[in-house]
Order: C-alpha cells, then structure tokens, then sequence
C-alpha cells in the first residue's frame, strides 16, 4: 500500500491566496495523472468548488453531541457540572443541572459518568459535508451551519471521513491537499498535524510577515516541514527586500507569485490557472510561476 503525500495550503490570515494555490497545486498534480483529493477545510467560507466551477452534491448533515439530562432519573448529584471543563452544565445544590449548549464542547464526559444514567445522548447538526468529481478531481468540501461556532467539528468530520475512506480504498489516492482556515487556531491545527507537509502563503506586506510568523510558530510546535509562497511578490515592489528577509530567517521559500493578469481572470471564471484544457498563456508570469513552484514541490515530497 503506497500512503498518499499530504499537503497542507496554510495562512496566518485572510485573503493570501491560499485557495488560489491549493486549487491550481491540485490542479497541477491532476494534470499528471496522479489521483488527487482535494480537502476544503476552511467551513466557515468554503469556496475550492467555485474557483474549479463545480457544484456541491452528495450533501452530509454533521451531527454534534449534546447531552439531555433525564429529569425523573437525575439524583442531583452535580457530579457532570463538577466535571465539565467548559462549564456548560450550571448546578445549584439539590437541583437538575442546566445545560448551556452555547458552551459544551461535545465531549460526552458528562454522559460517561453520570452514576444514575440520567444523561443520555442528543444530536444537532451543525454543518454539512459534500463530496464530488470536477474534471478527475476529487473534491471534499466542508461547511459550518449559519449561527454555529463549532467549526473544528466540521473539520474533525472532514478527516473521520477521508481516514474511512482510505481504509475502504487504501490506493486509491497519491496526492491530497489541504486547503485550511486562516489563523493559527484548532481548525487549522488538526489539518496541519496530519500532513507530511505545510506550505504558508503569505504576502509582501508586513501585515503578511508578522501573519506568516503566527503561522510558523504552530507548525514548529507541531514539528512539520515547511516551506513559503509568497503571492502577489510584485505588490508595491517589495519583492527583493522580503524575500532576502526571509532568507535571513532562515524561512525556506518555495517559491513566489507575481500579480498577474491571468491569475486574476482565472479566479474570477472559476477556470484554473493550471488547468491545462483552459487555455491560459503558458508564458504567463503566473503560469511560469506555478510550474516552478510545482516542479519544486515535486522534488521536496520525493515524487521525481
């Protein structure tokens, strides 16, 4: 069994362009003939299928745990608020404790430990999962349900589904990317850990540096490889000067995206880049660009 090469597209922040990389990375590897998923793990603006032109099908609802306390059956014992890190169980001496939904993480300890079995299990559905073909790619796609907060369960659903689905088709795939949430919390950290290896986009600015080191700092922690694109690297001239910055902080750079026209014509068509039936100027900024940092990506996962 040959295990797929996991790549993880990251940011310290919004609007970088790391759906713009995962997509034509993804793209890219497509193109070669290598069987490719491609994970949308930003649930809370999912758009991988509209830079592809896609539509989303076979809908999933993602069922959250939350206890019921039965009432009849409850000694009033207060052991599950005593023990609920997050306090969402409220408890007033010799009194059924009050759930505050808002606040429980979904645990079950409070289930686990009840000694009257008074609690037993409720479900809400908090977001969807969507899974489909565009073009030979695979695509898995997660959302969270307008006014939830629970985004990393939509996440956590997203990875239980792929580890099932490569224990049903452990060959089935060679390359799968991820294309994560912005910031450097819980979201982010659960796709970052099961990857092989994590590419930062940043931009040329110094909101982007200071981002990007945010970035840094939890892959570090998490003791992943890495390497940075910086996109837009034309923008108001500072290339040279942040490149050599990062250089000198010893960031290993993978590659770097001018602006580009094309870039932006792509994204606005939902047409690839990168995708060879649609016709983009090959000796394009943007094209060259990719193709390198393709070619370089390649070459760091052992795949030439």
């Amino acid at each position: 069994m040959n295990k797929p090469k996991i790549v993880c597209i990251t940011g310290g922040k919004g609007g970088t362009g790391k759906t713009l990389c995962a997509v034509n990375i993804a793209v890219m590897f497509s193109n070669e003939g290598y069987n490719v998923l491609l994970m949308d793990g930003d649930v809370e603006n999912p758009n991988t299928h509209l830079l592809l032109n896609g539509k989303l099908e076979n809908e999933i609802e993602v069922p959250f745990f939350m206890p019921k306390i039965l009432e009849n059956k409850c000694s009033k014992c207060g052991l599950c608020a005593q023990n609920c890190a997050n306090h969402a169980l409220l408890y007033i001496d010799e009194s059924v404790p009050i759930l505050m939904s808002a606040l429980c993480s979904g645990c079950k300890l409070c289930y686990k430990i009840c000694p009257e079995n008074a609690i037993k299990p409720d479900f809400k559905t908090i977001g969807w999962m969507y899974s489909t073909e565009i073009n030979g790619l695979s695509l898995l796609l997660g959302e969270l349900k307008p006014s939830e907060a629970r985004s990393a369960g939509i996440v956590e659903a997203l990875i239980e589904n792929l580890e099932d689905s490569m224990q049903k088709e452990p060959n089935k795939l060679d390359i799968i990317i991820f294309d994560t949430a912005p910031g450097a919390h819980c979201d982010v950290e659960l796709l970052i850990d099961k990857s092989d290896v994590v590419i930062p986009i940043t931009e040329p600015t110094r909101f982007g540096k200071l981002d990007l080191s945010r970035i840094i700092e939890l892959i570090d922690l998490l003791e992943k490889d890495y390497k940075v694109i910086v996109n837009r690297s034309s923008l108001l001239g500072f290339r040279d000067q942040f490149l050599k910055e990062l250089q000198e902080e010893n960031i290993k750079i993978l590659g770097d995206i001018p602006m580009d026209a094309d870039i932006v014509n792509s994204y606005c068509l939902g047409k690839p880049l990168m995708d060879k039936e649609n016709g983009f100027d090959k000796t394009g900024a943007g094209f060259i660009a990719f193709t390198y940092i393709y070619e370089d990506l390649k070459k760091w996962l052992g795949l030439n």
